[in-house]
């Protein structure tokens, strides 16, 4: 059976031994997201998520950017252009790690097991770096910001975190798994201020109010470790910082939360399928031709420019490149193709339900076709 024709995965995965903010946020947002793109698909230990080339060069060089943001975060945020902003540059391995990325990923997509054209990312490892330097040097601002001592890397958290805090005034990639709970986090900072421990994370993208939901369950983290709360969390991004304070109040109240939380998301993810949570991101989900509550609200939303999605029940083959279909709303289409897409398309019969993705709409969209790009994933019930 082909993955256009799989129903549902061949491995469900299971609930995570252990969680991190990302996974507990992520999984809160919608169980049958994050069950279908951790199980295993037939030969795929994961489900393949299908790149886009543009997509693929903003990760490079928002990854880039994150770890520069981190590199200087540890030395101090550094002015633009000093030895130690050069050192950041060393530690992030900014620049030769933008070729390496573009070659792995160009060896990933000529590999790519889902069908259709061959994919290669446009821009080369050098034009990335100079739209990341761009973009950092439009948004890192040091003026106005505390001078920050060099952090001491503790990825491995030894038994006495206060003391070699005490010592060394700034500690980085702080590794901490709660004593109770099967929570873990990397505390990108933790720094001794003149009025307590302070937790910071460093960020490239836009203040949310998520940031300060994490950064207060890694303030719980050091708490439950060292026995002292912190006083503040704070998120640094390129061109400011956002703080919030701590009260052990707060602690607690992120501690119940947990000891709650994780054991519901634990069932949720017990359950095969586990419920959707149908929303406003439904029409870009990378699973949403396997999730029906999701696709019947993103099948709209995700026409744009005459692109888009469409769940359909074939009628009659109307020749080798074409068949007629009923839309989700009743209305006649004529699904067109070359002859060269007719052999990535499932096996379709009447009454077959087809979701296809990413088609081009035509004629008022009474006419969809269905180029080299376009994905058709069959579904398993014959409508009459």
């Amino acid at each position: 059976m082909s993955f256009y024709e799989m129903q549902e995965p061949t491995k469900w995965a299971n609930p995570p031994p252990t969680w991190s903010s990302t996974t507990i946020d992520d999984v809160e947002a919608c169980p049958s997201r994050w069950q279908l793109l951790w199980s295993r698909w037939g030969d795929f230990d994961r489900f393949p998520v299908r790149p886009h080339p543009a997509a693929i060069e903003g990760q490079i060089v928002h990854e880039a950017l994150d770890r520069l943001t981190r590199a200087c975060g540890q030395r101090g945020n550094p002015a633009f252009g000093s030895a130690d902003f050069a050192a950041a540059l060393t530690d992030a391995d900014f620049f030769p790690g933008f070729a390496r990325a573009v070659a792995e990923w160009q060896e990933r997509l000529t590999s790519h097991p889902r069908p259709g054209p061959a994919f290669r990312l446009r821009a080369s490892g050098e034009e990335l770096a100079n739209r990341a330097v761009r973009m950092f040097r439009e948004q890192y601002k040091v003026e106005g910001r505390p001078a920050l001592h060099a952090a001491e890397r503790a990825t491995e958290a030894p038994a006495d975190l206060k003391s070699l805090l005490r010592q060394k005034r700034a500690l980085s990639e702080v590794k901490l798994t709660h004593p109770k709970h099967p929570f873990l986090g990397v505390l990108d900072r933790v720094q001794q201020a003149s009025d307590g421990v302070e937790i910071v994370d460093f960020k490239t993208g836009r203040p949310s109010e998520k940031h300060r939901g994490q950064l207060l369950r890694y303030a719980l983290l050091w708490w439950q470790t060292t026995g002292d709360a912190p006083v503040r969390v704070s998120a640094q991004y390129l061109d400011g910082v956002e703080s919030w304070p701590v009260t052990l109040g707060s602690l607690e109240d992120i501690e119940s939360d947990l000891a709650k939380k994780i054991p519901l998301l634990i069932g949720a993810l017990s359950a095969r399928p586990a419920a959707a949570k149908p929303g406003t991101g439904c029409h870009t989900c990378p699973v949403r031709a396997r999730c029906a509550a999701g696709w019947a609200v993103g099948e709209e939303a995700a026409v744009v420019d005459g692109r888009g999605d469409a769940e359909l029940v074939v009628k009659a083959k109307a020749g080798d490149h074409g068949f007629l279909a009923r839309s989700r709303a009743g209305a006649e289409i004529a699904v067109v193709y070359e002859a060269a897409v007719a052999t990535l398309l499932p096996e379709h019969v009447d009454g077959q339900v087809l979701r296809v993705l990413h088609g081009v709409w035509k004629e008022k969209r009474t006419q969809l076709e269905i180029k080299a790009w376009t994905e058709v994933f069959a579904v398993k019930e014959v409508r009459p």
